[in-house]
């Protein structure tokens, strides 16, 4: 029998470990500046700040190139970093499964990982499927029944970008130590001038 495959749900990985002392060093003054709620502390928008310009570029450059890659016609708009915050995720802490609308891409870039500590998950996001689905086979590997995928092997410096619309959280952190890292969304705007 053929297969197609169509509709895929795609997660991007690069690492890039040589960026983590110093992106550690810049978000760390935005902690200092934000008031802790205990588990889950967050900070202030940081895409504005020069000295993180380089991971602002990357971010925009990479979400060009993934959304170009998938059909999309990237002529036409214009991407910008729309969020781009610090989470320090401490013990027993998670977040809620969400999305983000009004944007394109969503990720993390890892700073610290302990063993243990809060790591991505993504959920199956076709709501259909949810509707009708069958008990699948436990296993250590992915089938197209799975209905999340558990990235438990990030480090620091670990970056993960993915379509906004794909349902993610930071799984809870069993670890003493925090799980600190960049997370952040890439929106759209139509360019001024098609033809320039």
């Amino acid at each position: 029998m053929d297969r197609f495959e169509y509709f895929p749900s795609c997660v991007y990985r690069d690492e890039q470990p040589e960026w983590v002392n110093y992106t550690r060093q810049v978000v760390q003054k935005y902690y200092n500046q934000s008031a802790s709620n205990g588990i889950l502390d967050q900070t202030d928008h940081m895409a504005g700040d020069p000295e993180l310009k380089f991971l602002v570029d990357y971010l925009v450059l990479a979400s060009d190139t993934i959304l170009r890659e998938q059909g999309y016609d990237m002529d036409k708009y214009e991407l910008y970093v729309s969020g781009l915050w610090g989470q320090d995720v401490k013990c027993n802490g998670s977040t809620n499964v969400h999305v983000h609308k009004n944007s394109q891409i969503c990720g993390w870039f890892f700073l610290e990982t302990p063993e243990g500590g809060a790591y991505p998950v993504y959920h199956e996001p076709r709501m259909n499927k949810q509707m009708v689905e069958l008990d699948f086979i436990q296993g250590l590997e992915l089938t197209n029944a799975s209905p999340t995928v558990h990235f438990n092997n990030i480090k620091p410096g670990t970056l993960l970008m993915a379509n906004s619309w794909i349902q993610h959280q930071l799984a809870q952190n069993s670890a003493q130590a925090q799980t600190k890292s960049v997370h952040f969304i890439v929106s759209h705007k139509d360019r001024a001038c098609n033809n320039c």
